[in-house]
């Protein structure tokens, strides 16, 4: 057993007789059956058994597709079990439905069997057929053990899902067997029975089958898709579930889409911590998740976000569904935005309910084949960009021109503002030519400053006159074309010494500072992140 486990069960032990005597709290309340009228009880016959599922289901008035809130129950709980989030739908406009999946996770044919998620993808296809649903915009969350599966539908899944969202989740069975049995939980019996047909004899390996943590992660099938990852920093000891369980998942995942152990990983030292302390002394996180104190977050680019709250085995009252509907926008630029921490990625964390669609490349200009190279040419690849979408787009940004301006590129100055008035045209002709990109709004940013040319390398020399130039008529280019314009350049250049060391790339403070600048744009655009 690791070290960091066997500190949880330890401490579950210890806290074994308060924990005893909790009750389950309001939002877990299995036997609650308060529902609206506007919420309809419906039956869907089941695709692998032909078993009717029930479920109560929400199709929201209006013309137009609108998001579909998927959400699913509890561990003991069923599709009847009292759910707040049908009111944030019913007040917002979102349709809704709130499956059965096989009910309580105490039998064979529940507990993340093949059942369950067959049964969560009917509900899914339901949905998709009786309502008119933004394809882009489908949403799944639950809590507990609605969390655990949330994390199954991520794995397993067929339909395009934009966020999953997991609250306080169980991902390893066999774990949580075993920290259950020693707190003398029902949940131990609950596994044992789902397992193997008795509530005293657990069948580990079919424990790992039905457990996220073990699964194989669909890296390809999820790289539209976001997951975020919620617990409460005193779960395990207030609450059924450590938080060891929501850290290691996170671990996993980022693990599987990067190939290897990387920073994003959340150091072993510090889930030791967290698990043994349920603190995390030094800790620097700043602000607060829905009305809560953050103790830790990471965030693996656009993929898997992780937030562990000052809290315990819930979901904290407030807005849930803040992320809903997310915008989709793609990022258009060179160096500056291809590099970890670029500004794609401070943006992706200042809009994060958003899809940010990091196209950007080392070198690239807007009509150069920069070092000879024809793929460092955007208006050359501008298709290309554009379909990595794969579906609607709600904003197109380009932050170009720092390449263009090298001393290569001299004598053909003039010809940079040409260029960028046939990229617009150009990026306004493929959206006219392709309805599945949607009607995004394009938005044009000048590059950054240069430095002086003391400090410049010899293929930048000079350039510092030609982007000051540069900016001006980039300004007047977007005015012609009637698309947005957002001046970086003046913004920046009075500080532009302290963010950078070579001259062209930004320090992290200024890539900090340069996305600020673009979100506070684009929430002029397109409203603030999550915003309808």
């Amino acid at each position: 057993m690791k070290p960091f486990v066997f500190l949880s069960v330890l401490c579950l032990f210890w806290s074994a007789a308060n924990l005893n005597a909790q009750k389950d709290p309001k939002w877990d309340d299995t036997a609650s059956r308060d529902w609206p009228v506007e919420a309809v009880k419906v039956s869907i016959p089941s695709s692998s058994d032909g078993t009717p599922q029930m479920a109560y289901f929400y199709k929201a008035p209006g013309a137009g597709p609108k998001p579909l809130i998927v959400s699913l129950h509890s561990w003991s709980g069923n599709y009847q079990q009292k759910d707040t989030l049908i009111h944030f739908c019913i007040t917002r406009g979102y349709h809704y439905i709130h499956p059965d999946f096989r009910g309580p996770n105490n039998r064979e044919a529940a507990m993340g069997s093949d059942l369950v998620i067959s049964d969560i993808d009917d509900a899914i296809g339901y949905g998709l057929s009786q309502a008119s649903v933004d394809r882009n915009n489908i949403h799944v969350i639950g809590v507990s053990g609605g969390g655990y599966a949330t994390v199954l539908a991520y794995m397993k899944s067929k339909h395009n899902i934009r966020s999953f969202s997991a609250y306080v989740g169980i991902y390893n069975l066999v774990d949580w067997y075993y920290e259950s049995r020693g707190r003398n939980a029902k949940y131990a019996g609950d596994i044992a029975a789902a397992t193997s047909g008795n509530r005293d004899q657990l069948d580990t390996r079919e424990a790992k089958r039905r457990s996220p943590l073990f699964m194989e992660t669909p890296v390809q099938e999820r790289r539209n898709s976001r997951l975020n990852l919620y617990c409460g920093i005193h779960d395990g000891y207030t609450g059924s579930v450590p938080v060891s369980q929501t850290l290691n998942l996170y671990n996993k995942l980022v693990r599987d889409f990067s190939g290897e152990t990387v920073a994003d990983a959340v150091p072993e030292t510090l889930i030791n911590t967290m698990v043994r302390t349920r603190t995390l002394p030094g800790n620097a996180e700043t602000g607060t998740f829905m009305g809560r104190k953050i103790i830790y977050k990471n965030q693996f680019k656009d993929l898997v976000r992780l937030v562990v709250f000052e809290g315990g085995h819930e979901m904290p009252p407030g807005d849930a569904l803040a992320h809903v509907p997310s915008k989709t926008i793609l990022a258009i630029g060179d160096s500056n935005g291809a590099m970890d921490n670029g500004w794609v990625d401070q943006l992706r964390l200042l809009r994060n309910a958003d899809r940010v669609i990091n196209t950007c490349i080392s070198g690239n200009t807007i009509g150069f084949d920069n070092n000879g190279q024809a793929k460092l040419n955007t208006l050359k690849n501008i298709e290309t960009y554009l379909r990595q979408a794969e579906g609607p787009l709600d904003a197109v940004v380009v932050m170009l021109g720092t390449n263009d301006c090298k001393a290569e590129f001299d004598g053909r100055f003039n010809e940079i503002s040409e260029n960028l008035d046939q990229l617009i045209e150009k990026i306004k002709g493929e959206v006219r030519r392709n309805p599945g990109l949607g009607t995004p709004k394009l938005c044009i940013v000048s590059p950054p400053p240069y430095g002086a040319d003391a400090g410049l390398a010899a293929k930048y020399q000079g350039g510092a006159a030609r982007v000051e130039k540069l900016s001006e008529q980039f300004g007047k280019v977007a005015a012609k074309k009637g698309v947005p314009y957002l001046d970086t350049y003046s913004q920046l250049k009075p500080v532009f010494s302290y963010l950078t060391q070579d001259g062209v790339h930004l320090l992290p403070a200024g890539q900090v500072l340069l996305a600020s600048i673009l979100d506070e744009n684009l929430s002029g655009i397109l409203g603030t992140p999550g915003a309808k």
